[in-house]
């Protein structure tokens, strides 16, 4: 927690999370500021809506939960950064057929670049409702933990946060369950107690193949779905349609359903194969980032390959250029070109980034 008598600013998401983490913080005796990004132009008639992550309602939720703890209040303009660093990424890598992670770059990018940067300008620091803990070592290096609560922890899109970021940052439920914190906000009587969590990406409308479309200017090209031989099996409606492990809305071979194995972007292709087909026993993982540092040599870590994976014990060998290999143990169901695969060790995070198409 932040030191008493400290100036801090509560990301406030409209949320319960960030309300228990602003009024933790408050109880400490720092001077706190709650602040919410607008990320989206055009107030209510934006496409985030309620039952989304950082929907515009949501700015009317962060500002009551403020007016209830008696802090000042200040919204942010963001809607050109948001736009830059995350939905014009998410709509490009869906047209070349990945499965794009815009939570993790909207951490990287607007919570922990642009309102961290407003908050250490003030001479604070930044608290936030993340499921996630931060330890000092004997060394003075800052590492990042996993949450108390394996079932809440949110360190999986956290791997993008540098020494700098994690220096100044704090949160406040890395300790707690999310029982626990529902029970503290209804205790401190903070109107969003009973909110529920938000369940849907806050930009796309709850439709993200019509935004995409949309944004593209129309329906991108149809192709055709194909074996590994590359036989013609039908026609798909659109690479951005399709994410690999997925099985809705393939066809059937042989009377048993297949899953998409691999996107061909070149070929306008969605290659088809039966589950037991889906196993990866290694990929290559682009853009990678190492909170404590980058690691001299290859180590032994578990490597989560989507947010509710569990895990799988592999081999990680960085690369030149911001490149890592990582070889599992055992074949990995489905990795999708675009998700993160993020390294642990016991508890900490070491590093993730960006995996790379087959």
């Amino acid at each position: 927690m932040i030191p008493a008598q400290t100036r801090a600013v509560a990301a406030l998401s409209g949320g319960v999370d960030s309300a228990v983490a602003a009024a933790l913080a408050r109880d400490t005796g720092a001077e706190v500021a709650g602040m919410t990004l607008r990320l989206h132009p055009g107030g209510a008639r934006a496409s985030g809506r309620h039952g989304s992550c950082c929907a515009p309602e949501d700015i009317a939720d962060a500002r009551a939960v403020a007016r209830r703890l008696a802090i000042p209040f200040y919204v942010i303009a963001a809607e050109d950064r948001f736009e830059r660093h995350v939905v014009a990424p998410f709509v490009a890598a869906y047209l070349r057929g990945e499965t794009p992670l815009p939570c993790a770059a909207c951490n990287t990018w607007l919570k922990f670049g642009h309102l961290l940067r407003r908050a250490r300008a003030l001479g604070a620091r930044l608290v936030t409702g993340h499921y996630a803990r931060v330890r000092r070592d004997a060394g003075g290096r800052f590492r990042l933990l996993r949450a108390a609560d394996a079932a809440r922890d949110q360190s999986y899109f956290l791997y993008g946060l540098s020494q700098e970021a994690l220096a100044a940052v704090d949160f406040p439920l890395g300790e707690m369950t999310k029982d626990e914190v529902r029970a503290e906000a209804a205790r401190r009587g903070l109107p969003v107690a009973d909110k529920p969590d938000s369940q849907e990406l806050c930009f796309t409308g709850g439709d993200y193949a019509a935004f995409v479309e949309a944004r593209a200017g129309g329906a991108p090209a149809r192709g055709p779905f194909v074996n590994a031989a590359g036989e013609r099996l039908g026609e798909h409606r659109g690479l951005h349609r399709y994410t690999v492990g997925q099985r809705h809305g393939l066809p059937v071979v042989g009377g048993r359903p297949t899953f998409v194995r691999r996107m061909d972007p070149e070929r306008g292709a969605v290659e088809v194969a039966r589950e037991e087909d889906l196993g990866r026993e290694e990929v290559t993982v682009a853009a990678a980032s190492w909170p404590a540092g980058p690691p001299a040599r290859s180590f032994a870590a578990v490597v989560r390959v989507r947010y509710r994976h569990p895990g799988e014990a592999a081999m990680v060998t960085p690369l030149p250029g911001e490149r890592v290999h990582v070889r599992f143990e055992r074949p990995v169901r489905a990795p999708a070109p675009g998700q993160a695969a993020v390294f642990y060790r016991d508890d900490e995070l070491i590093g993730g980034g960006t995996i790379l198409p087959a």
